[in-house]
């Protein structure tokens, strides 16, 4: 209905505003059309990175130590609340829905992390493309997880199911990650060969995560 649209609509606009307030974000500007369809929006973030202060994904190198920001299988486990396939659970609901880049950690590692990325396609998969842009072998260690997973398969399903803004990252093993207040893990090396491995003889499975 018209009262529905106009809701959603208000109460789009007061959270964008809340999300731009809260990163410091400028509005430049828009533009709005009319179409027979659903309401498309879209967004475009244009930014700027100073010199030597890129995070690249292609700097690991054998020897070094796998680290993951958080908590892996959030976001999965609030997207089956979502669904109404999981007991209701605010914080995991709220790490579905409202998601927190870990923008400070990022900066903290600049000087410290050989390569990094986020891992919002899934851990395994995203753990695969660091280690291919790297020419590495990574090899994680999924009883380390940060998560409350207790089986091999509840671990598997949480780092495929995408969808967590956390930051995975590489180190020489020596290296003083300061992470602030964010929990960071140990949860692999990096050895020589190429793509991603499995501690224990575990399998990896067929899907690693999200591919578009």
């Amino acid at each position: 209905s018209a009262a529905e649209d106009d809701s959603w609509r208000d109460a789009f606009t007061a959270g964008l505003g809340r999300a731009l307030d809260h990163f410091g974000v400028a509005l430049w500007g828009g533009d709005t059309v009319t179409g027979l369809a659903a309401a498309v929006l879209g967004l475009t973030a244009i930014g700027h990175v100073a010199p030597g202060q890129a995070l690249g994904r292609s700097g690991a190198r054998p020897g070094d130590t796998v680290w993951v920001s958080g908590t892996i299988g959030d976001a999965g486990l609030g997207l089956a609340i979502a669904r109404g396939a999981a007991p209701m659970d605010k914080r995991l609901l709220d790490r579905f829905r409202r998601p927190e880049p870990r923008l400070a950690l990022g900066g903290a590692l600049v000087g410290v992390a050989t390569a990094c990325m986020d891992v919002s396609d899934g851990l395994l998969i995203d753990a695969d493309r660091l280690a291919r842009a790297s020419g590495v072998a990574i090899t994680l260690d999924l009883s380390a997880l940060p998560a409350a997973a207790a089986t091999d398969p509840e671990r598997l399903a949480r780092a495929t199911a995408g969808d967590d803004y956390e930051l995975l990252f590489t180190t020489a093993p020596d290296a003083v990650v300061a992470a602030g207040k964010v929990a960071v893990t140990r949860i692999g090396t990096v050895g020589a060969g190429v793509g991603l491995r499995l501690a224990g003889g575990m399998a990896l499975p067929e899907r690693l995560g999200w591919e578009h």
